[in-house]
């Protein structure tokens, strides 16, 4: 081979094994599919994140981008009286609020806006500056108000709806049914004690909208009902009830007193047709009372428990209406002197005779007869020292020892209604039991509840009737009773055409440091009338208690008047015959709470 032909040779190339071309290429694919699954695996993740993670974030975007929600308003039950009339409902007014990040100039805002809510600028002003979306500017404004406001369209001011509590009787009916807070939530009276039942819970509605305001067609729907509440109907009567606040304010003033209380009942049933409280405002006037004094003040109610002394009497057998005994007019009793009200010589005074006299003398006596346990027993069977069972907020038990814990003049001062204390609920719970025949009757004040789309039910008693004392003891106290009225110390208490029967009481009030006369020697004192009619069959029940009256101290002059008022009223409202079966008119023009309120 020369050598020219060596330069130009080539020698044979090897051929590359197919092996790492195509890992190269398997590779790459190898890659991609990993990269494909972590996406998808990123995929997944994110929306098992979505779905589980953050969900409330979605839902919180889709509200507020696609998902309108509005709320529902329950209703509040209403309260009504006996005949169905309103004493408290729930009426649609207006809330004003601002969006604080849409109010450029709230100076200029709140400038507009004072004079129309009746408020000042700079406060409205200063709500108006605060961060945020959403601020409330007034509560509970009337439906002309809000629709001012509204004519105004101001930027970021607008109105919502929200109830409003409507008391058509106002004060003459405020210590019964209560009030309720701005967010509809019971504070006091019935409002308070029945506020499960009366509340009402809101729903709301749930709709998938288009930006423009419409409703996405087939979208999401939802709603939660809302629930109203309860209506109670009480035994109240609201005519009556507006009256008794009219007659006792009237006699306050009348006897310059510091207040007092009238309460009027059925006794068959404890039944309240009307209870109200007078009291002094700061510059003196006279005003209805929002405390509820009638359970709430225990007092001393002095003579006024003779009654219920000398039913126990009675019932124990130890005398009859005619027994004689010789009575002194004042006795020592341990280391205190007792006396009647008027000196005279000893006489042989009757028991019927000692209570249409009202001798506190003759009573000691025979309270001493019956003994400290005797007197104490009936008493408490009474319902004295327990409350009566409304459950009213604040209700008093009253005072009544044991007998452990009794003095040597205990006897005496507790039989002549001193030394023991009672509310005037309690007072007239016990007339009641003289009126049914020696049976208590607990008090009722709530007649029926009625569910939303429920029938009326009525509600148990916490207490239960009980016998106290004999038929028999009981027909011959009403039959004293009716005496004490006819010709004893309680004349002014008569109803013409009806026979009443009742007890008067004057007792001193207890001294807030002890004793009863302050320290310049003076007295202050409770005039009480209760009683019931017509005394052979009771329908009525009524109390006057009268705080602190000073033109006259006596309750049969500064009570009993009141008393005989109100009860000319009740019956014929109730057209309750007289015993000729004569027939009563209504005095009363007004038929329901809105003639009244006209």
């Amino acid at each position: 081979m020369s050598e020219s032909t060596r330069g130009h040779a080539h020698s044979p190339r090897r051929a590359r094994p197919a092996g790492p071309k195509g890992y190269r290429s398997g590779g790459r694919r190898a890659v991609l599919v990993l990269v494909m699954l972590a996406m998808a695996a990123g995929l997944v993740a994110r929306t098992v994140d979505l779905q589980f993670g953050e969900n409330d974030q979605i839902l919180t975007w889709a509200r507020s981008h696609r998902l309108q929600e509005t709320a529902v308003m329950g209703v509040r039950g209403d309260i009504l009286d006996r005949s169905g009339e309103p004493l408290a409902t729930s009426v649609e007014w207006s809330a004003i609020y601002a969006d604080p990040s849409r109010i450029g100039d709230p100076l200029a805002v709140a400038s507009s806006l004072a004079p129309v809510l009746g408020t000042e600028v700079a406060p409205l002003a200063q709500k108006m500056s605060v961060p945020g979306q959403f601020v409330y500017i007034k509560r509970q404004v009337p439906p002309e108000q809000a629709a001012a406001v509204q004519e105004l369209a101001l930027a970021g001011v607008g109105t919502l709806p929200e109830l409003h509590r409507e008391y058509p009787l106002g004060e003459f009916a405020v210590e019964i049914v209560g009030s309720v807070s701005t967010d509809h939530s019971g504070i006091s009276g019935i409002e308070l004690l029945h506020d499960e039942l009366l509340a009402a819970s809101d729903g709301s509605e749930l709709r998938e909208m288009y930006p423009g305001g419409h409703s996405v067609p087939g979208g999401l729907n939802e709603s939660v009902n809302a629930v109203d509440g309860a209506d109670l109907r009480l035994t109240v009567d609201g005519l009556l009830q507006f009256e008794a606040a009219r007659i006792l304010a009237t006699q306050v003033r009348e006897t310059d007193a510091a207040g007092g209380v009238i309460i009027l009942g059925r006794p068959a049933t404890g039944e309240i047709l009307a209870m109200s409280t007078a009291t002094r405002d700061e510059s003196g006037e006279v005003v209805i009372g929002a405390e509820n004094k009638a359970v709430t003040w225990a007092f001393e109610p002095g003579s006024a428990i003779k009654g219920l002394t000398f039913s126990a009497v009675l019932d124990a057998g130890l005398a009859t209406p005619a027994t004689t005994s010789a009575v002194p007019d004042r006795l020592v009793v341990h280391d205190s002197e007792f006396t009647d009200y008027t000196p005279h010589p000893v006489l042989d005074y009757s028991v019927r005779d000692i209570v249409v006299e009202s001798s506190n003398i003759g009573t000691i006596l025979w309270g001493e007869r019956l003994g400290a346990a005797g007197l104490e027993n009936y008493l408490r069977r009474f319902g004295l020292g327990a409350r009566s069972g409304l459950e009213l907020y604040g209700e008093s038990a009253g005072l009544l020892p044991s007998v452990a814990n009794w003095s040597g003049t205990s006897l005496a001062t507790i039989s002549i209604g001193q030394g023991v204390s009672l509310t005037p609920l309690q007072l007239l719970q016990a007339f009641n039991t003289i009126a049914n025949d020696g049976v208590y009757v607990p008090a009722r004040i709530v007649a029926d509840v009625t569910a939303p789309g429920g029938e009326p039910t009525s509600p148990q008693s916490v207490l239960e009737s009980r016998r106290v004392v004999s038929t028999a003891a009981a027909a011959h106290m009403r039959r004293i009773l009716g005496e004490v009225v006819e010709s004893g110390t309680g004349r002014r208490a008569a109803v013409e055409g009806y026979e009443v029967a009742g007890k008067t009481g004057t007792a001193r009030k207890p001294h807030p440091n002890g004793g009863y006369a302050d320290e310049a020697g003076n007295y202050r004192y409770v005039a009480t009338f209760v009683g019931f009619l017509p005394a052979s069959a009771p329908e009525l029940s009524l109390i006057v208690v009268i705080d602190e009256p000073t033109t006259t101290i006596y309750g049969g002059s500064a009570a009993a008047p009141a008393f005989a008022e109100l009860a000319r009223i009740a019956l014929r409202r109730l057209k309750v015959p007289p015993p000729d079966d004569g027939e009563p008119q209504l005095i009363l023009a007004a038929t329901t709470l809105g003639d009244l309120r006209g």
